[in-house]
């Protein structure tokens, strides 16, 4: 059946590549033998070290107080305050120690943190030739249908064997231009489909990836290869007209998209297989860069958790790695996962959550909704994934939602349940209230259970949030990257004044965080940053603010990215504050985010700010361009794993 949505579901959880692909490359070789650049490098010491001058906010308790120095030793963190004392205590353990002074302007914190991404599956389809909406953490400047059709025809001619096929990732419609009708009419996004994709590329099988991996669009050469190459496809339809009638080369889920991704030349396939590695490389290294010293990612299922094994057995990682294990049905919560036990220390790839997908996404059109989406296909308020993933519009709490959260609960395991469209958040916060009535105060004070995106918020909600300790993990990119078409033309009038409340949240003494949910949106946590604090709507020609009520200080935009960040990841024993006896995870920075005297040099590549400082409010002027403060080192355990080049 044809869900007849133009876009997708947004959500890095699913990944058919790693469905189709991820048990192939572990039968590989690409775990079996550690690199040479690995092995010349040798065991990595940390360094002792006394670093002082410049500013150094430790955030110890949340604190952004600047201190003079910090101590660290054996990739712990000894002391942090006044020279005189940070020294007298390394003296005192008689620890042997260099000194470094960093410059005025230089700014040492905690590493920033990631609590929300996707790494393995992301890696994976990094693969695919890049189609999306981003060059680096920008909107990437004429990203539209003609942008599109160029790389098509570009990609369909570096292609040389006739039985190659045309791939494509991260397309993104609802970052292209829209259409706004008059009152009374629906607006409209761009549609990519078969009719689409046959008008640029006739003659070469074209399959894309949506960014969120939950759709893939295929012109008619594709899917005439897909319904050829599957028995199941020809049982179950009478004739190609009938299949491709069915869906329109819009191909949801993975069950969909699986026959799709078997028909490509295995060649191809196995190509997109070998790059997986060096992908997972690029990744961290890429984290490193951007001063993020840990991912939590939000959806592991068993095969991906073994990938990430097999990695670490052989390649040191430039971060640190925690996560959540997906649950997708009651079932799935048997005897066989034992009750939650908090992590004493530190180790490599811990799981903390349990990971729950309740909706798809707004910016995709299937977030699932009180009211009607007011742009095309008509009558639509998305979906809900109970009881059935993808097709579900209950007008209650259904009792398998419930079921699901309550079993989490009672093998004391906290939960991230994805949730987007404002149906879902009062699905999700019932399910989370009847569950959680059944433990006391002090057992709910061990928990951190959260709602993942948590985008269209009610007063009404927030309270409920704030009353049982259930935090937002907000994609603050809703705000940044797609505000302008929430604002415009997803949502009804004033709806996306609702997204990502976090004043809001922190006035009700919620602990949030913010996430890119990678590949959704870059990597980037000074740009969330800079998103929560300005709540600019980029894609907007007038760089117009999305409730700037909901602006945050650059202070609590900080502790959402390292203090509180690591509480939302069960990691606040070791890392995001730099207390004594932490680990020395830390990043040094060019300039210091919380006290941006004055604008940064032009961000370049086209994306100069159109309006000057004296037309925009102060917070605009100063900070929006914090995303440009250069990272002039990450430090992991004491060890330096990525220092800029001059």
């Amino acid at each position: 059946m044809h869900h007849s949505h133009p876009t997708c579901t947004h959500c890095g959880c699913n990944n058919p590549l790693m469905d189709t692909l991820g048990e192939e490359l572990l039968t590989t070789d690409a775990f079996s033998r550690v690199p040479a650049e690995q092995a010349a490098r040798g065991p990595e010491v940390p360094e002792s070290l006394l670093i002082y001058g410049g500013i150094i906010r430790p955030m110890i308790n949340g604190s952004t107080e600047v201190v003079e120095a910090i101590g660290i030793h054996q990739g712990q963190v000894v002391a942090a305050g006044k020279r005189a004392a940070v020294e007298a205590e390394m003296q005192k353990r008689g620890i042997s120690f260099n000194t470094h002074e960093l410059n005025a302007t230089e700014t040492l914190l905690p590493g920033l943190i990631e609590p929300h991404v996707h790494i393995v599956a992301s890696a994976m389809m990094a693969g695919f030739p890049d189609m999306g909406a981003f060059e680096g953490q920008f909107l990437r400047s004429g990203y539209n249908e003609n942008w599109l059709s160029e790389q098509l025809k570009a990609e369909a001619d570096s292609h040389h064997r006739s039985d190659d096929w045309v791939l494509g990732r991260e397309v993104d419609p609802a970052l292209m231009p829209f259409t706004v009708n008059p009152p009374g009419e629906l607006n409209k996004l761009v549609t990519i489909d078969a009719d689409f994709l046959d008008r640029h590329v006739p003659n070469k099988p074209v399959l894309l990836l949506s960014a969120s991996m939950h759709t893939a669009y295929l012109n008619t050469a594709a899917l005439k290869l897909t319904y050829e190459n599957s028995t199941d496809l020809q049982k179950k339809f009478d004739t190609f007209e009938d299949y491709k009638d069915s869906n329109k080369g819009q191909l949801q889920e993975i069950p969909e998209m699986q026959p799709a991704l078997a028909a490509i030349p295995r060649r191809q396939m196995l190509g997109i297989t070998a790059q997986a590695v060096l992908n997972l490389a690029r990744l961290f290294e890429t984290a490193a860069k951007r001063g993020v010293t840990m991912l939590y990612d939000a959806g592991l299922n068993p095969v991906q958790l073994k990938v990430l094994k097999a990695y670490l057995k052989v390649y040191k990682s430039h971060v640190r790695i925690g996560g959540a294990k997906v649950i997708l049905t009651p079932g799935d919560i048997g005897d066989d996962l034992k009750p939650y036990e908090p992590v004493a220390a530190y180790e490599d790839l811990y799981i903390g959550h349990l990971k729950v997908v309740s909706d798809g996404s707004n910016q995709g059109l299937t977030g699932y909704q009180n009211a009607e989406y007011r742009c095309d296909p008509a009558k639509n308020r998305g979906n809900f994934n109970f009881p059935n993933v993808a097709a579900s519009q209950p007008d209650t709490m259904p009792p398998e939602f419930a079921d699901l959260v309550q079993k989490a609960v009672n093998k004391n395991w906290s939960l991230m349940i994805h949730a987007n469209g404002d149906k879902a958040i009062e699905f999700t916060t019932q399910a989370y209230v009847n569950a959680l009535k059944s433990l006391s105060p002090e057992q709910r004070a061990d928990r951190c259970d959260r709602i993942e995106h948590c985008s269209l918020l009610s007063p009404e909600q927030l309270n409920t949030m704030s009353t049982w300790g259930i935090s937002p993990s907000f994609l603050i990119g809703h705000v940044g990257y797609w505000g302008y078409a929430f604002d415009k033309a997803i949502f009804e009038k004033d709806k996306a004044r609702t997204l990502d409340l976090c004043k809001s949240a922190l006035d009700r003494g919620l602990r949030i965080t913010f996430h890119c949910d990678y590949s959704v949106s870059p990597l980037g946590p000074l740009r969330q940053m800079e998103q929560a604090i300005t709540r600019i709507m980029e894609a907007d020609p007038d760089q117009g603010v999305l409730n700037e009520d909901e602006r945050l200080t650059p202070e609590q935009a900080l502790r959402a990215v390292t203090y509180d960040a690591a509480w939302h990841c069960r990691a606040e024993n070791w890392v995001g504050s730099l207390k004594p006896g932490h680990l020395a995870d830390f990043v040094v920075l060019q300039q210091d985010p919380l006290s941006m005297g004055k604008k940064l040099p032009s961000r370049g590549h086209g994306h100069d700010v159109a309006r000057t400082e004296q037309e925009l409010p102060p917070v605009q002027a100063i900070y929006q361009q914090m995303r440009d403060i250069k990272v002039l080192s990450t430090w992991k355990g004491g060890v330096r794993l990525y220092a800029a080049k001059d």
